[in-house]
């Protein structure tokens, strides 16, 4: 999944994988220190580490890229995979 661009400054921040203190699981975090606004941050746990950042990543964009169209088909990818998963542990 691509990691949009902050919407204040256009960096790209980068995405780390650690484990959860709590819980133990993979827990991707995207931290931005923006030099044209205040902090960003956003985190996800997931059971694997794939899943984990793309729902950080999924986070950030909806966060920094909800207005932009280039955002929309991957955005749209991911929820339709994430209903056909959530369809088939149900």
């Amino acid at each position: 999944m691509t990691i949009f661009p902050c919407c204040r400054c256009g960096i790209v921040p980068e995405v780390t994988v650690a484990p959860d203190e709590r819980t133990r699981r993979p827990m991707a975090v995207i931290r931005h220190e923006c030099p044209n606004g205040r902090r960003s941050y956003a985190r996800f746990t997931d059971a694997d580490r794939a899943a984990a950042v793309d729902g950080c990543v999924y986070c950030w964009n909806e966060a920094n890229a909800a207005d932009n169209p280039k955002w929309w088909p991957e955005r749209y990818d991911y929820l339709r995979t994430l209903c056909r998963t959530r369809e088939a542990i149900l």
